[in-house]
């Protein structure tokens, strides 16, 4: 188990937090004018902007894992 100053945690947790709520954000998209194949309300969702925000928080748990999971 390591020793890691307290900064250095909420600072990794709050950019992992920033991230995931962009991811979010990108996964709601926005609302469709056309309804789907079934007739219910569609999204419009990004697949560049998903694959994007999805790398992001992939590279936040690798900065976790390379900083935090020595030890």
């Amino acid at each position: 188990m390591g020793n890691h100053s307290k900064r250095e945690v909420e600072s990794l947790l709050q950019r992992l937090q920033e991230r995931h709520e962009a991811l979010a954000k990108v996964m709601r998209g926005r609302d469709a004018t056309l309804l789907t194949d079934r007739g219910a309300p569609g999204l419009v969702v990004s697949a560049e902007d998903i694959r994007f925000a999805v790398d992001d928080v992939a590279t936040a748990l690798k900065e976790i894992k390379a900083r935090l999971g020595k030890g």
